[in-house]
């Protein structure tokens, strides 16, 4: 049974990329002509395993969302994933998107990425095991982005302090998602925890009906989380939203068998 003090050693640079190909070839190029969803999932933490639980159930709903299932790749800095996905750093991260962003046809396709880890009012925290965290700021996170070839963007972060990387990230082509504003904390990161409880309000059990109403969704979300925090006797986690007016003509355009496929 996994403690808390167990590491792995941290993977070389060649292993992160060898990693992330192996993924790339099991995914297919989007089609010309077709708007298509390309989903990034990324447990940014070693430990708990709560950070790598989330990851999954997201890559699992979003990819039914967005119809994703077979355009979906995977960074973990949890030591429970070490063996089979690449770990991340800011570095990585970037060049992840850079290579991601080589299947999608341009302005046609749609980025998602879900991001759940600790996090400050400095940014998200990259950890892996056995090497010093760092942080991946809203700048570096902007500077990330821009190495995918679509402007489409649709980012979700689930941390504490999340809501500093709102100005930076909204645009007219974004939507955004966070799991508290830029001054307060958010719950559920902690051992004992299979889900954050913005990870676990948002996708646990969700059923994503036909079309997908995000603001709803949103507001579910928060008052969801709202409850779960007042028994803890905190100050509210505040997510935020964003949906940009381009964004929202350009998800209205996906057909339901883009956004989601028929069972």
């Amino acid at each position: 049974m996994a403690t808390a003090c167990t590491t792995v050693p941290p993977q070389s640079n060649l292993q992160m990329e060898a990693m992330v190909e192996q993924q790339l070839t099991q995914i297919p190029a989007g089609v010309e002509g077709k708007k298509e969803a390309f989903l990034l999932v990324i447990a940014g933490f070693d430990q708990p395993a709560v950070f790598s639980n989330e990851m999954k159930l997201a890559a699992k709903q979003l990819g039914k969302v967005f119809n994703a299932q077979s355009r979906t790749l995977l960074l973990s800095n949890s030591t429970q994933d070490a063996e089979q996905i690449s770990q991340v750093t800011p570095f990585r991260l970037q060049k992840a998107i850079d290579k991601f962003s080589q299947k999608m046809n341009g302005e046609e396709d749609l980025l998602v990425v879900y991001i759940v880890s600790h996090g400050s009012q400095d940014g998200v925290a990259l950890k892996q095991s056995g090497v010093p965290l760092v942080l991946l700021s809203p700048y570096q996170m902007q500077l990330a982005l821009l190495e995918a070839a679509t402007p489409w963007k649709a980012v979700f972060i689930s941390a504490c302090y999340s809501g500093v990387f709102m100005d930076t990230l909204k645009t007219s082509k974004s939507m955004v998602m966070t799991a508290a504003d830029a001054t307060h904390s958010s719950f559920g990161c902690n051992f004992g925890q299979k889900y954050t409880y913005f990870g676990n309000e948002l996708l646990n059990g969700r059923d994503f009906a036909a079309p997908v109403d995000w603001y709803s969704i949103f507001q579910d979300t928060v008052k969801n989380v709202k409850d779960r925090e007042r028994g803890l006797h905190v100050d509210h986690s505040n997510p935020q939203f964003w949906m940009g007016p381009d964004f929202a003509k350009y998800l209205a355009s996906f057909n339901a068998e883009s956004i989601m496929p028929s069972q």
